[in-house]
């Protein structure tokens, strides 16, 4: 492998303008787009407000390595990063997304920099970042408030630092790096699967470093070692109560079919992922899982990671990169294959960044090819460049519509939106009155405590109420019986008059 060089300030330039389009793309506007609240982001944000004021989660476990949540016993590095977020700066939806944000940000600067380092080279790297900054899942699971992003986040900041320890002889990044891939044990249940499979190329990519440091400074692969099986080892123990078993009780293939039809299955979900027209065209079958109008990759990383794939197979033997990248996309739909549910793109997200990064390496073979001195004056490579970045302008531009946009307008009924805004209307025109939350909301309790987190618990209550008190505000789903009292909120999407929830205040007291 090359040695990194000193880079032109060019480079630098087009790599944080990439850079901060891809942090904008994932930072702006999170508290109201996606719209709403999802009832899993509303207990995730809960336990870290709570454990940041009390050390417990909302079962009332202190410390725990798993939450209940809503019976499915989520991993918690989520809820641990986003404590003091939340703590300081208020529970907020934006607040509980940040988290996600900033992990799927600091994803995009660990790709660039495992690339360039590993490379020695640039250009593969700038064309990961712009392929990754614009990824549509990549996006999107950026700015919903799920620690699936925090899998590929952990993992890749690992390669990073590690090949941050072997081209600089640093010893410092070891031990961070193993800190990131101990963390990675704590972010999602796919990890359960993902990493024990993702560690067999892990170390063959790593060997050379494992095996130079265990001649001169056995030591640092010791204590690098004992660092990691420290932070996975907790994870690991609680894998195998009931608690930990409790998730892949409900979706696990096995536990649906057996024999052949369970071969078939998984077979089917696991090469179903690969359908073209998901990736490149229209995403996976829930919106609330990617951006409609775009699939799951872009449509110029088709092209582009065919020339990656077939640059890959050509040099494979230049660079172990390229085999660790290659593995990585094979085994990126091993967990969702292994579930009875075809084309769930969140058990699929430690996909990333395998594709974007081959994605880069067939923009920059592209790059070189057009730019050789014996063919750049000529008018196909000279068009063939116009067209790489004509057709980056377009889809960046696109997927900026597509999500911060279109995306809210179109999605609001999949974020449970009524529930939120009904509870926040009621604490925002309340006066001081006792807000009354109707338990015919899904997950009432969850989402009051979360929106009413502010107020004293003597504030607010989980009740039903055929005639609105005096001191009261009512918030209640449209299907419910309208009580009598005074209509203060009505609740509805933005391209519909349906009302979907209502917030009524006592009827005025009549006059003397």
């Amino acid at each position: 492998m090359s040695e990194t060089t000193r880079e032109p300030k060019t480079t630098w330039i087009v790599a944080a303008l990439i850079l901060l389009a891809g942090a904008w793309l994932r930072l702006s506007n999170l508290d109201n787009n996606p719209p709403g609240l999802w009832q899993d982001e509303a207990s995730t944000g809960l336990d870290a407000f709570l454990l940041w004021t009390t050390g417990h989660d909302r079962a009332g476990r202190l410390l725990p390595i798993i939450a209940r949540s809503f019976g499915d016993y989520p991993l918690t590095l989520y809820r641990y990063l986003s404590a003091p977020i939340v703590g300081i700066f208020g529970l907020s939806i934006g607040t509980e997304r940040m988290v996600a944000a900033l992990g799927g940000t600091s994803l995009m600067i660990s790709t660039f920099f495992w690339t360039r380092l590993a490379l020695g080279d640039s250009k593969p790297a700038i064309g990961a970042l712009m392929a990754g900054a614009f990824a549509p899942t990549w996006v999107h699971f950026s700015r919903y408030g799920s620690e699936a992003i925090l899998l590929p986040a952990t993992l890749t900041a690992a390669m990073a630092l590690f090949e941050l320890a072997r081209v600089r002889s640093l010893r410092w990044p070891l031990y961070a790096g193993a800190v990131a891939l101990g963390l990675s044990a704590h972010t999602y249940h796919a990890v359960k699967l993902f990493l024990p499979l993702w560690m067999i190329p892990f170390l063959w990519y790593q060997w050379p470093l494992i095996t130079a440091l265990a001649r001169t400074h056995s030591k640092h692969v010791i204590g690098t070692v004992a660092v990691f099986t420290a932070i996975v080892l907790p994870s690991v123990i609680m894998a195998f109560t009931p608690d930990g078993m409790a998730r892949g009780r409900t979706v696990a293939a096995w536990e649906h079919y057996k024999g052949a039809e369970l071969v078939r299955v998984i077979l089917s979900n696991y090469l179903g992922y690969f359908e073209p027209g998901m990736l490149f065209l229209h995403g996976g079958p829930a919106v609330a899982q990617s951006i409609p109008g775009v699939g799951l990759w872009n449509g110029i990383d088709l092209p582009l990671m065919v020339i990656g794939l077939v640059f890959m197979a050509r040099h494979s033997k230049e660079h172990r990169l390229y085999g660790m990248v290659t593995a990585w996309l094979v085994l990126g739909p091993t967990p969702g294959a292994i579930t009875y549910e075809a084309h769930n793109v969140g058990r699929v997200v430690g996909w990333l960044p395998a594709a974007q990064i081959i994605s880069g390496l067939g923009a920059a073979a592209v790059f070189g090819w057009a730019t050789d001195p014996a063919r750049s004056k000529k008018p196909v490579p000279l068009l063939l460049m116009i067209a790489l970045v004509s057709g980056w302008i377009i889809t960046a531009a696109t997927v900026f519509r597509l999500t911060l946009v279109r995306y809210p307008d179109i999605t609001e009924r999949d974020f449970q939106f009524e529930i939120s805004r009904a509870i926040q209307c009621a604490r925002d025109r309340s006066k001081g009155r006792h807000i009354v939350v109707s338990p015919a909301f899904q997950a009432a309790d969850v989402f009051g405590t979360f929106h009413l987190s502010a107020l004293p618990k003597s504030a607010w209550s989980i009740g039903t109420r055929s005639t609105v008190g005096e001191n009261e505000v009512y918030a209640l789903p449209a299907d419910q019986d309208i009580p009598i009292g005074a209509p203060l909120c009505e609740i509805h999407t933005k391209h519909s008059t349906e009302v979907l929830a209502r917030v009524y205040e006592a009827l005025p007291a009549p006059a003397k």
